[in-house]
């Protein structure tokens, strides 16, 4: 039964915005983080209910199947090609952008004129619910994580800031090769780069690419920006820089 699911045509919806916003393309987890950031509260518990197979969320099943969907009336980029990023194709491109175009609608009766609205703005919830949902996630170190950020006093390798909090210095830990299937990256600090927010979505985004010589090149205008910061006891292993920028459509070459 699916009459308590998610309709297939709203989930395509979703996904085709949320990559929109994300400027056309993200790997498939952030994807499905970002759907549910955005419309978590719109989803039911039968789309929470786990899968038979491997118990994954049916939502998740079901838009990794709109998806294909997508990919066969090419809204978006073959996976053979787009290696676990989704990505939107220049059809697809202007489907999210007739999406956002606003609609007029008939005025209520207790108003006076036109309005316009935004068919994609969520109705929000005045009393969100709460429901039990177990799930399964690789386990990461901490202790690797806190390591790498503690050698670098918190402060970004390809930028330099250091973002001060009321709690601490705030930085994130990056995985250089992903951890999980299919990358099976190692969760050991050679693996990992010390980064501010926004270069780390980028990195993960394959916006930025690193050389072996450290090199951190834009991808977009293939140009160097500057070169990833190093301290004595964080030494980064060129096999995890070549993977990425292999995975992400780089030469792969040593630089």
């Amino acid at each position: 039964m699916t009459s308590d699911l998610t309709p297939q045509r709203v989930l395509r919806q979703w996904l085709l915005t949320t990559l929109g916003e994300l400027g056309g393309s993200a790997p498939t987890a952030q994807a499905l983080r970002e759907m549910e950031r955005r419309y978590g509260s719109h989803l039911t518990p039968g789309d929470w209910e786990g899968t038979e197979r491997d118990n994954e969320p049916k939502w998740h099943n079901r838009t990794r199947f709109e998806r294909k969907k997508m990919e066969r009336e090419g809204l978006l980029v073959p996976a053979r090609e787009s290696r676990g990023v989704w990505r939107l194709t220049e059809t697809g491109s202007d489907e999210y952008r007739r999406y956002r175009g606003p609609i007029v609608v008939p005025p209520q009766p207790t108003m006076t004129r036109e309005r316009s609205i935004d068919p994609l703005q969520p109705d929000g919830n005045q009393s969100p619910t709460r429901i039990e949902v177990t799930t399964q996630r690789i386990v990461r170190s901490t202790a690797v994580a806190e390591y790498v950020k503690r050698v670098h006093d918190s402060t970004c390798q390809i930028c330099g800031t250091r973002l001060a909090t009321p709690t601490g210095a705030y930085a994130e830990a990056a995985h250089i090769q992903p951890l999980g299937h299919p990358h099976e990256g190692p969760d050991v600090s050679s693996n990992v780069l010390c980064l501010c927010p926004n270069h780390h979505v980028l990195f993960d985004l394959g916006m930025l690419h690193i050389t072996d010589d450290l090199i951190v090149i834009d991808q977009h205008s293939g140009t160097p920006i500057g070169r990833l910061a190093e301290r004595p006891g964080h030494e980064i292993e060129r096999r995890y820089l070549e993977y990425h920028r292999t995975h992400h459509g780089g030469d792969g070459e040593r630089s």
